[in-house]
């Protein structure tokens, strides 16, 4: 006799198989011929360029590699909207950067010529002082709690120099600084790339064990994108006074001090919206002045 449960198991739908084996089949066969744009040939700025040999960029070949593990979450997903958000939030994303002919990982070659592109250099970051590995707690029966599997890399540092790093390689700027990129070899000297950098390692760590397997693509359209763009904005970015060989530091915004009771009295329950212009004194009644005005 056939019980509920298998007979439902057995009714379950089988998970479809992928429909490219590995992420080369799938950029030959489906991504390059979907990809049809004007490629530069001389003025780099505004324009998109390629290279034949993108499988020697490691910025670009780690990039397809996950676009292809989000290809074949959209085709698990059985949603209507599923391949138009695809080609939207990942492919149209991700070669917005691939190809910019002025700046991307690509800024070297044309469709013709294949030249090597660096990742950003670095200084070693100080030994961080990890955090000591928590103890296992053993449970009533004598066995080991489960614990989460260990990091990828054990500090947001290592992440950096390990793997965020080696995936970036973009043109950095020389004098002109406008729509250009620049970089420091001491980031970790850089608060504000440093506490951004942190960020993006947790959000790493979350996508390596997510069951959505677009996620680690995400990771680079929602989170690597962004971030660097505004962390390598040579105009007015937070390394706008460095290079590759020299790092200046650059403070962060100035305050003058806040005037007593600016903000109300200490305990006051002020309404958020009405904060950041003094006490209202009409709270304090008409004044003999005010009455006869």
């Amino acid at each position: 006799m056939t019980t509920p449960n298998a007979a439902s198991a057995a009714g379950a739908k089988k998970p479809k198989p992928p429909e490219y084996s590995d992420f080369t089949e799938f950029v030959e066969r489906w991504l390059l011929p979907f990809i049809n744009v004007r490629l530069a040939s001389a003025n780099r700025e505004n324009t998109y360029t390629w290279c034949a040999q993108w499988w020697a960029h490691r910025g670009v070949a780690v990039r397809v590699a996950h676009l292809h593990s989000a290809f074949e979450a959209q085709r698990r997903a059985r949603t209507g909207n599923a391949l138009s958000s695809y080609l939207l939030s990942h492919v149209d994303a991700h070669f917005k950067v691939i190809l910019d002919a002025a700046n991307g990982p690509l800024y070297r070659c044309t469709r013709t010529t294949h030249v090597s592109t660096p990742s950003l250099p670095f200084d070693p970051a100080p030994r961080p002082q990890l955090k000591p590995a928590k103890p296992v707690t053993p449970t009533d029966d004598g066995e080991t709690q489960d614990k989460k599997p260990p990091p990828r890399f054990a500090h947001y540092s290592q992440f950096v120099q390990g793997w965020l790093l080696p995936v970036t390689s973009v043109r950095i700027a020389a004098n002109n600084r406008e729509g250009q990129y620049t970089w420091c070899r001491q980031w970790w000297s850089h608060h504000a790339v440093a506490v951004r950098f942190a960020g993006l390692h947790a959000v790493f760590e979350a996508a390596l064990r997510a069951e959505d397997k677009s996620a680690m693509s995400t990771l680079f359209t929602r989170h690597i994108d962004p971030h660097m763009r505004y962390i390598l904005d040579a105009a007015n970015g937070p390394l706008h006074r460095c290079t590759p060989d020299q790092h200046i530091t650059t403070p962060g915004l100035s305050a003058a001090p806040i005037p007593e009771n600016w903000f109300g009295t200490p305990g006051a329950k002020t309404p958020i919206d009405r904060l950041g212009f003094g006490p209202d004194f009409r709270a304090f009644g008409n004044s003999t002045h005010g009455a006869g005005s």
